[in-house]
């Protein structure tokens, strides 16, 4: 029987995490479903701004290229859905980001959701993201911890803490029925978000972006769906330099 395979893409270089990744992944495909995890030679060391999604972008599409044989469908393993535009003008297979994804997911689990993301000059990557899949009308904030991506695993109880903190406050003060944690770093935790949000009497959604990406893309390539050749046309053939 040949299996799905997905293949996961992690757009900044550093590759201590590709274990990490790997079993995250495990925990959210089928049983006939495979998964390998790439990282990007080229690019940012993380991506918190514009311009690190700019730089992260060629890497994406040259690691996709790479791999597009090996795999059915792909996920770009960031919140910022660096990339993933571009990708999929490039393959007709389907390619997922982690925020359009569980954003997608949040307005279709309540009225309004909030991000809670890792850094606050985030925000306004966050409301294109949602403009762009459509959800922007449902956002109702964008909070963050404060913690960038690489400090992220430091400390994992004070960063549950703190995501359940942000949460409340987007629950209480600015009216959110669902949480999306707002970024790939922080997968595996929704769940102790959650425990954290109801022990404080609100028992709503948490989304892990990641995990919710991971499971799109298995189900695309097992729907055999992907995206609309009219929306992502084929780019012309010239000569690109970078």
């Amino acid at each position: 029987m040949i299996k799905t395979k997905i293949c996961v893409i992690n757009p900044a270089t550093v590759k201590g995490f590709e274990a990490d990744v790997y079993m995250e992944a495990k925990k959210n495909i089928s049983q006939d479903t495979d998964v390998i995890v790439v990282t990007v030679d080229k690019g940012p060391a993380s991506i918190e701004s514009r311009y690190d999604e700019i730089c992260a972008a060629p890497g994406v599409a040259e690691m996709l290229k790479k791999t597009e044989d090996e795999a059915d469908a792909f996920v770009i393993n960031c919140f910022g859905d660096p990339g993933v535009e571009s990708a999929r003008e490039i393959t007709r297979k389907p390619v997922v980001g982690a925020g359009s994804t569980s954003m997608g997911l949040a307005c279709l689990l309540g009225e309004r959701f909030s991000i809670v993301t890792v850094l606050k000059s985030l925000e306004s990557i966050s409301s294109e993201i949602a403009y762009r899949c459509g959800a922007l009308s449902k956002l109702a904030s964008v909070r963050a911890v404060e913690t960038p991506v690489l400090e992220l695993e430091k400390n994992k109880e004070a960063l549950v803490e703190n995501l359940v903190k942000e949460s409340m406050d987007a629950i209480e003060k600015d009216g959110a029925h669902v949480i999306v944690l707002g970024c790939t770093g922080m997968a595996g935790l929704a769940e102790k978000v959650a425990e954290g949000l109801k022990r404080q009497g609100h028992e709503v959604p948490v989304i892990d972006p990641f995990a919710a990406a991971v499971k799109l893309a298995n189900n695309l390539a097992q729907l055999k769906l992907s995206h609309s050749t009219i929306t992502y046309p084929k780019p012309p053939e010239k000569q690109r330099n970078w």
